[in-house]
């Protein structure tokens, strides 16, 4: 067995800098089809970059690896937190197979990256142990594709028979591109819960073994695929999630202008983290000026600007009831009020016509959160809606909308400086959806009103990925 000895270093990302105990981690790797081919096996090796893993999970948990089969007993797993299965082919005797689903089911975890998948192929409890069975792959088409960490499996609507939430690891990593390849595989039980697919296949799930969780991470054929971003923030939370890190959520921060030097409940803890429980914000690095992250009585923070314009970073510290300490550093832009786009900014609000369900995904915020990738849906209808308050009166004269394929023909845009009273600024008659440009002239406004009147025939209702103002 080769030791490897892991010390807790200062990350740009992720840092843990508090004394806990760190969870402990074995490596089980190599190629079953070395020295010589096993019969009845695909004559396939593979490079493991065990360093690159290490190195990726470093302050996260402390490794050991091994490619003797023979580690795998009862005695000696006791030490460990987490089994990782970075291999190819093996194939353990009856009595090291035994050992690792006790390992499992007595409350422990199992980890396949990659073709880890493809080990204890001699095992009856494959498709029990793993959730189901590898049916194809690897495939190098298409060679860059998007992962999806938000995993809304019915179009944002619900199933009378399963109660879905979001998996704490997709909350903490946003979607991602990467070249990679991809393995295909069949669950043969409930108990998945997928974490992240592509194109329409699951790349990362887990389900339960007795008291104990098997999590399997398919993505990371190579080094250029392990050195991604996105396929490193799922290894890392997925690895924090199985041996009782807390995890703290992207924050997507929105455009902060200095219209106002204090804004009240800036960051919720629920957005943080959605582990309320024995969970709590160890600590909040502030930077030295432009603003000030505080806790207010109510639990929330406050964010407290110096009227300064700039770029700093903060850090955030999470804790929860065992001592495990996650931390991570986020980017905070103050830009000065009234330049960009005025409907981005934090604090604006947006009311429109009902969406076409009650999930997230379709909800009229999305016009205005900066991410032309997220959308409002208005339910069926002829006729919608949509009202931005930009919270103070501003001269504007024009208006961008980033229409879906459900665009408005016929629309009105209004303005108003009370929400009571409004003058039409700009009227369009003969839409064409896609990006649509609205030139006008020079008005105070502070409420904006985009009264949709007519749309294409065949279209349910009407949907915009995004507004912006000028």
């Amino acid at each position: 067995m080769r030791k490897t000895f892991l010390f807790i270093i200062v990350h740009l990302c992720f840092i843990n800098t508090f004394a806990q105990r760190i969870p402990k981690a074995l490596i089980i790797t190599g190629n079953g089809n070395q020295p010589t081919l096993m019969e009845n096996y695909p004559p396939w090796l593979h490079e493991f970059h065990n360093s690159e893993v290490i190195e990726i999970l470093k302050g996260i948990v402390d490794i050991d690896t091994t490619t003797n089969l023979k580690d795998l007993n009862n005695k000696n797993l006791s030490k460990y937190d987490l089994l990782i299965s970075n291999s190819l082919f093996l194939v353990p005797e009856s009595n090291e197979l035994e050992a690792i689903y006790q390992f499992v089911a007595g409350g422990k975890s199992y980890f396949t990256l990659h073709c880890g998948i493809l080990s204890l192929l001699n095992w009856n409890k494959y498709e029990e142990f793993l959730g189901g069975i590898f049916i194809g792959g690897p495939s190098s088409e298409p060679s860059k594709f998007r992962v999806y960490t938000t995993n809304e499996e019915f179009w944002g609507y619900k199933y009378t028979f399963r109660n879905i939430q979001e998996h704490p690891v997709s909350k903490a990593v946003e979607d991602f591109d990467i070249e990679d390849e991809l393995y295909y595989f069949q669950p043969n039980t409930s108990k998945i819960e997928v974490i992240a697919r592509a194109e329409n296949h699951p790349v990362m799930w887990w389900h339960p073994v007795g008291k104990g969780k098997v999590m399997s991470l398919t993505l990371g054929h190579d080094l250029t695929a392990k050195r991604n971003t996105g396929y490193q923030e799922l290894l890392k939370n997925g690895v924090r999630w199985l041996t009782g890190y807390p995890l703290i959520y992207p924050q997507h921060t929105p455009v902060i202008s200095n219209r106002s030097l204090t804004y009240i409940n800036f960051l919720p803890f629920s957005l943080i983290t959605g582990e309320t429980n024995n969970t709590s914000v160890q600590s909040i690095q502030n930077p030295s000026s432009i603003f000030k992250l505080q806790k207010a009585d109510n639990g929330q923070y406050n964010l407290s600007l110096d009227g300064k314009t700039g770029s700093e970073a903060y850090t955030i510290s999470v804790s929860n009831a065992k001592g495990m300490v996650t931390s991570k550093q986020f980017n905070l832009s103050v830009i000065e009020d009234g330049s960009g786009n005025l409907a981005s900014y934090f604090g604006n609000t947006i009311t429109g016509t009902t969406s076409e369900n009650d999930n997230s995904i379709f909800h009229v915020s999305n016009i205005i959160d900066g991410d032309k990738s997220t959308r409002w849906s208005s339910h069926q209808c002829e006729q919608a809606f949509v009202l931005l308050d930009l919270k103070k009166e501003y001269k504007i004269k024009k208006l961008i909308i980033h229409w879906e394929a459900s665009y408005a023909k016929q629309y009105d845009l209004l303005a108003s400086l009370d929400g009571e009273n409004w003058n039409k600024i700009h009227s369009v008659i003969n839409g064409a959806g896609g990006e649509e440009e609205l030139n006008f002239t020079l008005s105070n406004a502070r409420f904006l009103k985009l009264d949709l009147k007519q749309k294409p025939p065949g279209k349910r209702g009407y949907s915009i990925y995004e507004m912006e103002v000028y």
